[in-house]
């Protein structure tokens, strides 16, 4: 089997793209359903779609020489999302075998995540994983990658460490924040947008007991979900005081905030210079706090440059954790750590492929056997009915020739020249490989480029 990965990621395409082909929990059993009627059941495809909002990837398994293809992926991804093809062939990636293992294994590490360490991203894949599974697109081959990816991405992150550092990047910012203001509690908390890492660094937020601590979110019902989450509210019952606001409501919750933590999935700045500047008469000279945890950046970077405001990026939360000790040992030890286990997954992989391959090879090989044994006992049973013994050593030197002509004709007509001129693989690479599979002497001068003449299919008389 061969593996492909085809995808878009927050690297490769801006947020409009990933929107574009984002495939929700609802349409993906029904775009796993095309996938089979094209490439499963009978053709032996296999497939499990990973859409979060940071990304889209497919994961794809097929019989080696068959589609699937890398192009025919994207005209799929093209035609389930309506998207344009040329559009997604230039903000895709694609890996092929244990790159795509690889990637695959890193994703899952959270390794390949905008904050290194992400841990929902364990959840996403086994999801997709499981999706796939009730879909009826996953057969060995990717039970055996995810399988195994789910299983040794969590002990690299136990070994490593990594798993805290999601928690890390959060407790960062709030450190910043600690250095310019004193106490939370008369502070305002502002979390722009309903992320992961917006949560995670909220949650670190309401640690300190601030004031308030307002979400506001594009979708209100993620907004308040989220705020749900935190326990927000303003009743008597809720954790921390605060909730949901809607996004009309940012002008006013830019005058009133005092830490204001961004993480949307905007392409350009929902907060600029122009904009904040307006709103300074009304902060009465109040200091703001400004994280940025967004890719590309919610806050423009002039607004830093404006009286009694501090801008902190991601970039900076990430450079001063790199001062961190041994932060960067556990990202090394946990990328070492993943790489060798999707180098051990494929050698798997690999491995059993080529068992099953030399089972089929055996078989095929039995099948002309056979067929030769019948066709030489029906020979020698006339022979003897007719009293012809003397005959019965050249029918046995017949037999041995047909056979090993019957063997060799298959591998020996790939050595024809003209099956070869569009192929990458030239042919030099086989008869190469016969060379060394039966241990076979190069002799001087013999030249690749002129093989044997093929042996041809016997007679069956």
């Amino acid at each position: 089997m061969r593996l492909l990965l085809l995808g878009i990621n927050h690297r490769t395409a801006p947020v409009e793209l990933r929107e574009a082909l984002a495939i929700n929990a609802d349409r993906l059993p029904s775009v796993l359903d095309a996938f089979r009627a094209s490439y499963g059941d009978g053709a032996g495809g296999e497939c499990v779609l990973l859409s979060t909002c940071n990304r889209t990837e497919m994961y794809v398994a097929r019989p080696s020489h068959s589609e699937p293809t890398i192009d025919s992926l994207r005209q799929f991804l093209a035609d389930q999302t309506g998207t344009a093809l040329d559009t997604i062939t230039a903000s895709s990636i694609h890996r092929e075998q244990q790159p795509a293992v690889h990637h695959l294994f890193r994703v899952t590490a959270g390794l390949d995540a905008m904050a290194v360490g992400e841990t929902q991203v364990i959840g996403q894949v086994r999801r997709a994983y499981e999706a796939a599974q009730n879909a009826g697109t996953v057969g060995p081959a990717l039970n055996r990658v995810f399988q195994s990816a789910l299983r040794d991405v969590k002990q690299a992150h136990q070994q490593s460490g990594v798993a805290g550092l999601q928690q890390s990047v959060s407790s960062m910012a709030v450190e910043f924040a600690g250095n310019l203001f004193e106490s939370f509690s008369d502070k305002t908390v502002a979390g722009l947008g309903a992320g992961e890492i917006t949560k995670a660094t909220l949650q670190r937020m309401l640690g300190k007991s601030p004031g308030k601590t307002w979400v506001v979110n594009r979708s209100p019902a993620a907004g308040l979900q989220l705020a749900k989450t935190l326990g927000l509210g303003s009743e008597g019952g809720a954790e921390h005081p605060g909730g949901a606001r809607p996004w009309g409501d940012l002008d006013e919750i830019l005058v009133e905030a005092d830490i204001i933590l961004t993480g949307t999935a905007s392409p350009e700045p929902v907060i600029t210079a122009s904009r904040f500047k307006k709103l300074l008469r009304r902060r009465r000279n109040r200091p703001v706090f400004f994280i940025d945890l967004a890719v590309p950046r919610d806050v423009e970077p002039a607004v830093g440059s404006l009286p009694n405001v501090y801008l902190y990026n991601i970039d900076d939360l990430n450079r001063a954790l790199a001062d961190v000790p041994r932060r960067r040992e556990k990202i090394d030890r946990c990328e070492a750590m993943v790489r060798e286990a999707a180098e051990r997954c494929v050698g798997a992989a690999q491995h059993q492929d080529l068992g099953v391959l030399v089972r089929q090879l055996r078989n095929k090989l039995l099948d002309i056997g056979d067929q030769e044994r019948a066709r030489t006992q029906r020979k020698m049973q006339n022979l003897h009915e007719a009293g012809e013994y003397d005959k019965l050593e050249s029918l046995i030197d017949e037999h041995t020739h047909r056979l090993i002509n019957k063997v060799l004709h298959l591998p020996l007509s790939q050595l024809d020249l003209k099956k070869h001129k569009d192929e990458e693989a030239p042919i030099s690479f086989y008869a190469a490989a016969l060379r060394r599979l039966f241990d076979l002497e190069d002799v001087p001068g013999s030249g690749e480029a002129s093989p044997p003449t093929p042996a041809t299919e016997a007679d069956d008389e």
